[in-house]
């Protein structure tokens, strides 16, 4: 779940245990106080009276780590989404409960498969409950994907942009995914960012034999002034396919990890996105839903194309870093808060005067460029421009009643398959 304190990288670059005590990726440690009671699971465990065998570590998170294993019942591959003891935790059902995660797999699972959105929500299989050295963990056995569009990004060491073209596809494909959550399954995704929209393998069997063949699963090598308990297990994602290249038109997009969603009638807190890519109306304290992850997409996509942050706010000694953000969207889309919206927002007063002006906020040295402008120095669009401009505007409203849908948007001209 989003830190309420900025500005933290919407990403999952960095580990929170460093590399002491050969901990690079996730806090393995008994003792450690980044370990929020993560499983130290081995490379040919075996799970649930073994019927799953875990063979390779594909990644982590704040709240699980994500192995891949041999499901023995079913004959496949599956991956394996194990719990913090805290995360699991977070999934009862009291006043104490802060993620429905489980109910929303078997509800996205279940509700309506002939959707055309359906095939862009992860595929859910089952879960189970097991104990390990810090307490209970639940387990959520899902279908197996690639890297994400994170990988896509960061193909050339210098320049963040992806392609136009792979980008409208991506987006079109989101967008379906989203029409399936809000409009059948009744989600708010809230978490839309680069680590959580991956990409479905072609060939999943061929895939990871030739993973485990050409890339074994590796651990790391904890030296020898240390002697953990536990061996630290390196992540390693799986390829889109057995050929080198990534082909465009094989792109399957996927999201993935309801673990921060929300029931469109039932938050579990209110402050929710990553920092950078948050809505205003969650920001102001204003009733947000749907239109929540309309804003956020909107955000991604204006970074993919452009290779950084639409928004890039700080806190100065004069304002502070939730007003400044507010004032860099009015600077980036030339638009203005409406009254109406503030007047129903709970925290109007910290950041706007009765009048509708900021409280503290006077001006940039270095203002956010507009859009168009940003667009048309940074991005590849060409004259594709003000197509891409427009799409955005719809996804960038303020006021969150005025932002286009997920349905309303999968239409737009700037999405269209030349």
């Amino acid at each position: 779940m989003s830190e309420s304190n900025p500005p933290s990288s919407h990403n999952s670059d960095a580990s929170s245990g460093g590399s002491l005590s050969g901990f690079p990726e996730e806090d393995l440690r008994p003792d450690g106080r980044n370990n929020p009671g993560y499983f130290p699971a081995r490379l040919g465990q075996p799970l649930q009276q073994g019927r799953y065998c875990i063979v390779r570590k594909l990644g982590w998170g704040q709240y699980s780590s994500v192995w891949l294993a041999k499901d023995r019942g079913e004959d496949r591959f599956v991956a394996l989404k194990i719990l913090t003891c805290d995360a699991t935790k977070a999934l009862s059902s009291d006043e104490n409960q802060r993620s429905d995660e489980q109910r929303m797999l078997e509800k996205i699972a279940a509700a309506e498969s002939s959707h055309r959105g359906f095939s862009h929500s992860l595929a859910y299989f089952g879960s189970f409950d097991f104990n390990g050295p810090h307490g209970l963990h639940r387990c959520i056995v899902t279908e197996v994907l690639g890297y994400s569009i994170d990988y896509l990004r960061k193909l050339n060491d210098t320049d963040r942009r992806v392609a136009p073209s792979i980008v409208k596809r991506v987006v079109k494909q989101v967008l379906l995914g989203l029409e399936y959550l809000h409009n059948v399954c009744g989600i708010v995704h809230t978490d839309l960012k680069h680590d959580n929209i991956l990409f479905r393998p072609l060939d999943l069997a061929g895939v990871i034999s030739r993973e485990l063949f050409g890339t074994p699963s590796i651990t790391y090598d904890c030296g020898t002034e240390v002697n953990p308990p536990v061996v630290p297990v390196v992540s390693q994602g799986l390829p889109l396919s057995t050929d080198a290249t990534v082909r465009e038109q094989d792109l399957v997009a996927v999201i993935a990890d309801v673990g921060h969603s929300h029931w469109k009638n039932r938050h579990f807190q209110e402050l929710v996105q990553p920092d950078a890519l948050r809505a205003p109306e969650v920001i102001l304290g204003h009733l947000w839903g749907p239109p929540a992850d309309i804003w956020n997409l909107g955000c991604l996509v204006a970074e993919l194309l452009i290779g950084f942050w639409l928004f890039e706010p700080n806190k100065t000694d004069l304002w502070g870093y939730e007003e400044d953000h507010l004032a860099r969207m009015t600077e980036a889309l030339d638009l203005h808060f409406e009254t109406t919206m503030l007047a129903n927002s709970v925290h109007r007063d910290k950041y706007f005067k009765a009048d509708g002006s900021f409280a503290h906020f006077t001006k940039h040295e270095e203002p956010t460029w507009p859009l168009r402008k940003l667009l048309q120095s940074f991005s590849e669009l060409g004259d594709d421009t003000p197509r891409a401009e427009e799409f955005l505007r719809r996804c960038l409203k303020l006021a969150p009643d005025k932002r286009a849908t997920a349905t309303e948007l999968i239409n737009d001209p700037w999405l269209a398959i030349a």
